[in-house]
């Protein structure tokens, strides 16, 4: 009886560690992975199409005190306002199935809608470099004398600057946009003009045959902002929502290639609103930036807690180009002429003179805050942070910051350019976040740690038992046999 004790514990001990920490572990975690799939019907599609809860979207922007001072040399003097606060609503449309390759293609569109009670209303005031006047002004530097002066004479029929700087609404320089007068018939300003008319200047939107509006966002409100196409599911090589393509191409044609034989210019990761379950630290949490023209991963930072869930914590840092080889793409020249630390130089990218950072130029170099006054570079205010539940590659919190600024520098032929400093000037910087509720954190708990509780249970529970059945029969199988050994010594004497 005793044996059978002994012999019924060590089978349930044995099944407790090898369903518990072997079997039961490789099948959860292949369902999950299953589970998470962009195929028809599923519930990771439904989420993924269309997000049922919109990214809180905050717009802070840099006024300028002194606008003349800088037109006549001086040290720009800043001051930060807003937040100007938004809904952001994020959805796919032209969804498109693509079986044989398990694959999926879509347009990504970006919906905002203005949210007074949260921040600013939109009719304050705000002076900040022209963006039309100085975009152009500069990107024309390096070009032939004739045609830096033909755009100058086209750039003032058109706008007739007295200042290298605007002063409108938020709303107006941002959403509603301003006025772009083109009814022009000298050929200069019909030469600049007729790059609106084909397209090519970002944030215009044609209002009639001669004027347009221009915005820094509102051509991007509920429009097309980029045509993907990613994989659906995981298959050999690939994980779900991974990049395949991106506007059509399999890859960027932006960047140079590296003497090392990486590439700026290859798809790496996701679109960034889907990621694969059981991601660990070290393969990062690699997203395509359209605004950037770049795939980027946050660094890693340690394990944390959200809401009872373990999570972990990831902060993103534009690092440093000429410090880093597999990042000399984003070099003009390596290593002589890279970015600054804690920069992205963007007119490769987008054709405009822009520079990205972190907010106040956090993490940059430091001359970089030096150059204008008005800015206080802060962790808890600026840095760009992700909290990340990894079995079942959640986002349960993010803070997504990114700062714009304009690459200054004086332009000989625009008589109020003439004099400005050659400096990286803060335009404005945005913050996307979204926090999940208890609402939402307590279904993951129940869908994935519930279960692992429960495995975690009995594994140990069947352990404990079985390792006590073993003991406590083993005990009495070996009291047994003294007891047997005793009566038999007895009987022989």
């Amino acid at each position: 009886m005793y044996l059978k004790v002994v012999v019924v514990s060590f089978v349930v001990l044995l099944l407790g560690a090898l369903i518990g920490f072997l079997a039961f572990p490789m099948l959860f975690q292949e369902l999950v992975k299953r589970s998470v799939n962009l195929k028809p019907g599923s519930e990771t599609r439904q989420m993924w199409e269309k997000l049922p809860f919109p990214m809180i979207f905050k717009l802070y922007v840099f006024n300028v005190s002194n606008p003349q001072e800088i037109e006549a040399g001086g040290k720009p003097r800043l001051q930060e306002v807003g937040p100007l606060v938004f809904e952001e609503w994020k959805d796919k449309f032209d969804v498109l199935d693509i079986e044989e390759e398990n694959a999926i293609s879509f347009k990504m569109r970006n919906t905002f809608i203005l949210r007074p009670d949260l921040g600013l209303n939109g009719d304050q005031l705000i002076t900040m470099p022209h963006p039309l006047l100085q975009f152009m002004a500069i990107g024309t530097l390096g070009q032939a004398e004739e045609l830096q002066a033909a755009v100058a004479m086209g750039l003032e029929l058109i706008f007739q600057p007295r200042s290298a700087f605007i002063t409108a609404t938020l709303m107006q320089l941002f959403f509603d946009g301003i006025d772009v007068n083109c009814a022009h018939e000298e050929p200069a300003a019909q030469a600049i003009c007729q790059q609106f008319h084909a397209g090519a200047v970002p944030g215009a939107v044609p209002v009639n045959a001669t004027h347009f509006k221009f915005s820094l966002m509102g051509a991007g409100n509920h429009t097309n902002a980029g045509s993907f196409k990613v994989a659906r599911s995981r298959s050999k090589g690939t994980t779900v929502g991974r990049v395949l393509q991106f506007n059509g191409a399999d890859q960027l044609q932006v960047w140079t290639e590296t003497f090392n034989g990486s590439s700026c210019n290859r798809f790496r990761g996701t679109d960034g609103t889907i990621f694969a379950p059981f991601m660990r630290p070290q393969q990062g949490l690699w997203s395509y930036s359209p605004q950037l023209c770049r795939s980027l991963s946050p660094k890693w930072l340690g394990k944390t807690s959200y809401n009872e869930l373990p999570a972990q914590r990831y902060e993103l840092s534009l690092g440093a180009s000429r410090l880093e080889p597999d990042w000399s793409c984003y070099c003009t020249s390596y290593p002589d002429d890279c970015p600054a630390d804690g920069t992205m130089d963007l007119v490769r990218c987008s054709g405009l003179p822009m520079v990205a950072s972190l907010p106040h130029f956090f993490q940059a170099q430091p001359e970089l805050v030096t150059q204008v006054e008005g800015l206080w570079p802060s962790k808890d205010k600026h840095a760009s942070t992700l909290i990340f539940e990894q079995l079942s590659g959640t986002v349960l919190s993010v803070f997504n910051r990114l700062q714009f600024s304009l690459k200054v520098s004086s332009v000989p032929q625009v008589a109020v350019m003439c004099q400005l400093r050659n400096l990286t000037m803060p335009l404005f910087w945005i913050e996307e976040s979204l926090q999940l509720d208890k609402t939402i954190t307590a279904v993951l708990h129940k869908k994935i740690f519930s279960v692992l509780s429960a495995n975690n249970l009995f594994r140990w529970l069947a352990i404990g038992l079985g390792s006590l059945g073993c003991a406590l029969g083993g005990l009495f199988l070996h009291l047994r046999r003294g007891d047997a050994k005793r009566v038999g010594a007895s009987e022989e004497q």
